[in-house]
């Protein structure tokens, strides 16, 4: 048996509340179209490295080199802040909220995972980590270019409701489990790792 996992960290529900009351004030005031697909509160993490499907036999392996490779860094502290999108140009696919602080610590964890996992024969990361918590997912290319626009346009205000949402420590990754549903996935965390 096979489970689509990943590794990530978990937000508090103080980040959690704030990222949700920031959804519902785009959906109420800008952002509101039907091929924009928001993801719940409860379900938001901040994704460290997708593993896809991982055989049941291996779990407790990845789950003790987690285990090895989280002691090896101290707690940290990271900063959740401000919004964007990807790609980089064209048509917004993905809304997210950015991490202004902490950013080094995630890089050399995210980094190190990758390496640690790869010594398991899960692949490598074709391009550099980037921190993020995916707002929503946008499906209609018209609709990209205006949630583009409008990030544009609100990026220029000093006290944007986002400028900053919260900041929360670091103390442990999770190895989880993905379920998809046809409404909305189910993650169920196999294995917490705690840093130092």
């Amino acid at each position: 048996m096979a489970f689509r996992s990943f590794i990530a960290i978990e937000l508090e529900k103080s980040i959690k509340g704030s990222l949700d009351r920031l959804s519902r004030s785009l959906q109420d005031n800008e952002l509101v179209d039907h091929s924009i697909r928001w993801v719940r509160s409860e379900s938001m993490h901040l994704t460290l490295k997708f593993l896809g499907d991982v055989e049941d036999q291996l779990i407790l392996e990845l789950s003790n080199k987690l285990t090895g490779m989280a002691s090896q860094f101290d707690p940290f502290d990271i900063e959740v802040a401000g919004l964007g999108c990807f790609p980089a140009a064209g048509a917004a696919r993905v809304l997210w909220c950015g991490i202004s602080q902490g950013l080094e610590d995630l890089q050399a964890l995210a980094e190190a995972i990758d390496i640690g996992t790869n010594e398991l024969g899960f692949a490598l990361e074709g391009k550099k980590f980037s921190a993020h918590l995916t707002l929503a997912r946008i499906k209609n290319a018209k609709t990209g270019h205006e949630v583009r626009e409008f990030l544009e346009k609100q990026n220029g205000e000093r006290d944007a409701p986002y400028s900053k949402i919260g900041c929360q420590s670091v103390t442990r990754i999770a190895l989880i489990h993905s379920d998809l549903t046809r409404s909305d996935p189910i993650y169920t965390p196999m294995h917490h790792a705690t840093l130092g």
